[in-house]
């Protein structure tokens, strides 16, 4: 039984991301009730605000379709990391900057124009429309964290209108539904690996080797010591640790009596759940950077991408990707002419980059 409205064991979150004898339809509709703001406030459209099935399915193609292009050791992917590379020199700050804004608005740029727009040349620049990449990647924070902008959604409309040139199946489909929450996601796995790389210097070597040759074997497999991490354990490690959601509600629509034992909102604690392995049982050290746990025969619990029927379609993509750019950051960010500075006066935060900055040191 999920007490107070809360999973935080392996089947009771399985059984709030997939329940046993529940629809599709129904699916849809306890998921778009929860993201009701999305289309409040940003215009999304998306199968995460909406409860249509053919919605859902013509959004999950239309992913895997963008993706494809871009999979590992296709041509597609190898312009992408060129992109990456570029993109993370184009927004190196001439003084200094949060990390943080560093990090969205070369994600942002890396996803614009290395999956969204296949056809573009690989060193295109977003110029400036209604709003700036710094300001549109900063909005889409607002409204992550605050589930508010000052950013109108005609404004973010027509600068995505304006950057995204790829032609769609529906030429009345809104582009911003290309771009939450995937790359809101991404993101913020990019900034916690690239922290994770800082603070554990076991991370450092895998994803440095995966940027001088990021093919899916470098990505996969350990080319250290026995014991020695991948990129792929790495990156895994750090989903496990920060998840980019932490937690994913469901406002089921349940009966009276079980309402007063379920509650009507379940939450799946998916940072809480990551404690254990997937068999159910609570790992050594949990709250420890281990990548190389994930090469034991038992791994880790993991619900990053969520669970079952609504999984998220990028969850293959989506490692590599954020191991490429945040290995491309650390190696534009080398430490002698820009370098990365620890939050002043230490303390708990929420997210593990909050309070770091780049500074140019010459």
């Amino acid at each position: 039984m999920i007490r107070a409205g809360r999973g935080q064991t392996v089947d009771a979150v399985r059984e709030v991301l997939d329940p046993p004898d529940v629809d599709m339809h129904a699916l849809l509709q306890m998921r778009a009730r929860e993201n009701r703001r999305l289309d409040q406030v940003l215009g999304i459209t998306s199968t995460f605000a909406s409860e249509d099935e053919r919605t859902h399915e013509e959004d999950v193609r239309r992913v895997e379709r963008l993706l494809s292009v871009v999979n590992l050791e296709t041509t597609g992917w190898r312009r992408f990391v060129k992109v990456a590379e570029r993109s993370v020199f184009q927004f190196l700050p001439t003084a200094s900057c949060e990390f943080a804004t560093f990090i969205r608005c070369v994600t942002f740029h890396t996803w614009i124009v290395g999956v969204l727009n296949p056809d573009d040349p690989q060193n295109r620049e977003l110029q400036q429309v209604d709003l700036t990449v710094e300001e549109i990647t900063n909005a889409i924070f607002e409204f992550s964290e605050h589930g508010q902008t000052n950013a109108s959604p005609t404004q973010i409309h027509n600068a995505l209108g304006q950057w995204i040139t790829s032609s769609e199946d529906d030429p009345d489909y809104r582009a911003i539904n290309l771009i939450f929450p995937l790359y809101d996601k991404l993101w913020r796995l990019v900034a916690a690996t690239v922290i994770c790389a800082q603070c554990y210097p076991v991370s450092r070597n895998p994803l440095l080797d995966f940027c001088e040759n990021p093919t899916r074997r470098q990505f996969t497999v350990s080319m250290g010591g026995i014991g020695d991490p991948s990129a792929a354990n790495v990156v895994n490690e750090v989903l496990r640790l920060h998840p980019p959601i932490e937690q994913i509600s469901r406002p089921y629509g349940l009966p009276r009596w079980q309402a007063m034992l379920k509650c009507h909102v379940q939450t799946a604690d998916i940072k809480a759940v990551h404690e254990y392995d997937e068999g159910g049982s609570r790992m050594r050290e949990p709250r420890e950077f281990m990548p190389e746990r994930w090469q034991n025969e038992v791994k880790p619990a993991m619900f990053a991408f969520g669970e079952g029927k609504l999984r998220c379609p990028a969850h293959g993509w989506v490692p590599a990707a954020a191991a490429l750019i945040a290995a491309k950051v650390m190696d534009g960010i080398d430490g002698v002419r820009l370098r990365m500075e620890r939050p002043s006066g230490g303390g708990d935060t929420r997210y593990n980059w909050e309070g770091w900055t780049v500074r140019r040191v010459r």
